[in-house]
């Protein structure tokens, strides 16, 4: 059968909805008053049909190709794009395109299934990790891809660390099945030993000849959980958008053995964590025959499971020959969570101590309602600098709806007032206006010059707000008055918890090539820090330069490239450093005599000097100096000892 996703033309109601862009789509669209029944049924919350993924991986695993094959199979694109012929959807910066990585996250919206899905890609660059780390603030559930022949990997654990941290629920798609040296078997057992988690199997490859998946045997897998075989007929349709599913019986011989071992293998995993599989597996109906076991009853054990961060279910495929995508997809909008199926976000009270805004497991937390009613809460996650609309501020909707022309009341500021001009709803780099921006999805407002990353934007009268209304009253008068007040003001109302920002490793100077190019580099300067959380400026006293500080070498390349070749700036950057500190490990002692003819006498001096490492580490964190006891007469004295000076 032929998968594809339904989108709808039309503008962003109160409800969500699938939008129609400029560009041209495959899928069927169905019409507007169809949709809106569809999402305002009382028998159906529409919240439970949003999904708010991330794609998370290591650097080349894959993760644009996949992307890329989502959207095309949504029918959100006509041609598939090609990371190396630089002209993806998603990977839309020049820098992207010339380096063939994804160097920021995008967001994306398109259909699946009767399903909105609100997509960002992330990069797999260690320098970029800041990028995931605000992703992940905002998603519900992502998608870890990890490469067949490599297995997991360094940065493969520390995106799945950063998703542990804020409590994701993931699936796994084992990547580039089609790769000499491909290995599923043992992908699945670095995800047990490396990642700590417990995979699910739910599909295997349909071998017709040995363990190799070559030729035609790439094109057949076996689906576990449905007992059937899944042919991508690559040959009649290179796009892969052909996907036919056949049941399975016993006279399949080899093929229905091996899917009925997997799928005894995968019942009796679940049994291991789930209560209710066992119940069902152990009544009349099942009579403990795995094959039995309705596929519902299995669908909706992987879901708890998941969903409770005790299992990831694990597929397989290879995206770059188009085969496994849809069976992605599919399973996103199964097993992967729905915003009402996450706990409340975190919040703290405006009595809760500022430094405690990035820790999601303070105690002193409250919770923030997901309820379309409430007031509005929202979090920005992201600001791009554009050059035409100005900053472009990421955020989710966490209670209440953001309309167009909304004044906001940015608490984190100290209760800045600030106008929403403009609602849209991006596709990458393409961006379509809306009405407004429902709870729990995602979207971007225009006009919000003061709000950066991590800031909590409320409704004015929101009730976290009553004892601090003059505060924002004042601030929005100098705001409209033009007048700038850069004074860090104390957070007011309810907040939710921040991003954590790692600190800089690398820096280099960067100085104007002219007095005239001052002026233009410190407001591009200005616009990056804005956009990156992780870039910090500084200026060294001592020299007078001043200092660009990130995440990476390639990170600041990156940077300067595109102050250089997108900005224009006139303007140059010195040489990269690496910033780091040492200290002693263990105790030494080292011991000097000088001796001097002074008036046909000889004089000697000698010092003994020993270093020990300091009790507390971070005693010196912040101090380069260090005290010399030096008595008033160090020399030799009449007996000939020596005097001892200890560092």
């Amino acid at each position: 059968m032929l998968l594809r996703g339904c989108l709808v033309a039309g503008k962003h109601l109160h409800t969500p909805v699938f939008l129609r862009t400029t560009r041209t789509f495959l899928g069927p669209v169905i019409s507007a008053q169809r949709h809106r029944a569809l999402f305002t049924t009382d028998a159906v919350d529409p919240l439970s049909r949003v999904r708010n993924i991330g794609i998370i991986a290591h650097i080349d695993a894959g993760k644009t190709t996949t992307t890329e094959r989502m959207l095309h199979y949504a029918g959100f694109t006509r041609s598939i794009g090609d990371v190396d012929d630089g002209d993806t959807i998603m990977d839309y910066l020049p820098a992207e395109r010339e380096r063939g990585i994804t160097i920021q996250s995008a967001a994306i919206t398109f259909g699946w299934r009767d399903h909105q899905l609100h997509l960002i890609d992330t990069p797999g660059h260690v320098d970029f990790t800041v990028e995931v780390e605000r992703a992940m603030r905002v998603l519900d559930g992502a998608v870890t891809i990890i490469d067949a022949v490599s297995g997991v990997q360094a940065q493969t654990k520390t995106v799945w660390t950063q998703a542990s941290r804020y409590q994701i629920p993931r699936i796994i798609f084992v990547n580039k099945m089609d790769r000499d040296g491909a290995n599923w078997r043992k992908s699945v057992r670095d995800i047990e030993a490396k990642l700590s988690a417990r995979p699910l199997v739910l599909m295997i490859p349909e071998y017709t000849g040995g363990e190799r998946l070559e030729g035609g045997t790439l094109e057949s897998w076996l689906d576990v959980v449905g007992m059937e075989r899944v042919v991508f007929d690559i040959k009649k349709d290179s796009t892969g958008a052909t996907v036919r599913r056949e049941k399975l019986v016993a006279g399949n011989g080899p093929s229905f053995q091996a899917a009925a071992d997997a799928r005894e293998q995968l019942v009796e995993a679940l049994a291991e964590i789930d209560q209710h599989i066992v119940d069902v597996f152990l009544g009349d109906d099942v009579d403990g025959d795995h094959l039995r076991l309705p596929t519902a009853e299995l669908r909706a054990a992987i879901r708890r499971t998941t969903l409770s961060f005790q299992a990831s279910p694990v597929l397989l495929g290879a995206s770059f020959r188009n085969i496994g995508v849809q069976p992605l997809l599919d399973a996103i909008i199964d097993y992967l969570p729905a915003p009402t199926d996450r706990p409340l976000p975190l919040a703290l009270s405006p009595a809760s101590s500022p430094d405690r805004l990035s820790k999601a497991d303070s105690k002193d937390s409250m919770q923030a309602y997901l309820d379309p009613s409430e007031k509005l809460v929202a979090f920005a996650f992201k600001v791009i600098v554009d050059q035409q609309r100005g900053p472009m501020v990421f955020v989710r909707v966490y209670s209440g709806t953001l309309d167009s022309r909304m004044t906001l009341v940015n608490g984190t500021r100290g209760g800045v007032k600030e106008r929403a001009t403009k609602l849209l709803q991006m596709y990458a780099d393409t961006p379509e206006e809306i009405s407004s921006i429902a709870c729990g999805h995602i979207g971007v407002v225009l006009g919000l010059k003061q709000t950066k990353t991590g800031d909590t934007l409320l409704h004015p009268q929101h009730s976290s707000l009553s004892k601090s209304s003059k505060s924002g009253s004042k601030k929005h008068s100098k705001m409209m008055a033009g007048v700038s007040d850069t004074t860090e003001q104390p957070a007011i109302g309810l907040q939710l918890h921040g991003i954590d920002v790692p600190p800089p490793v690398f820096f280099c100077a960067v100085e104007a090539d002219s007095p005239q190019d001052v002026r233009p580099l410190n407001e591009a300067l200005a616009n990056m820090t804005l956009e990156d959380p992780s870039l910090h400026i500084s200026h060294d006293e001592e020299t007078g330069q001043t200092l660009l500080s990130g995440m990476g070498e390639l990170h600041l390349e990156v940077v300067r490239d595109r102050m250089l070749k997108d900005m224009k700036i006139n303007a140059s950057f010195g040489q990269m450093r690496v910033s780091y500190r040492e200290m002693a490990g263990q105790e030494a002692s080292a011991e000097f005599v000088y001796a001097k003819d002074i008036a046909n006498k000889v004089v000697k001096t000698a010092m003994r000097v020993t270093v020990s490492p300091i009790a507390d580490a971070d005693a010196c964190a912040d101090s380069n100096s260090v005290d010399v006891d030096v008595p008033e007469s160090l020399g030799m004295d009449e007996s000939g000892s020596q005097r001892e000076a200890v560092l």
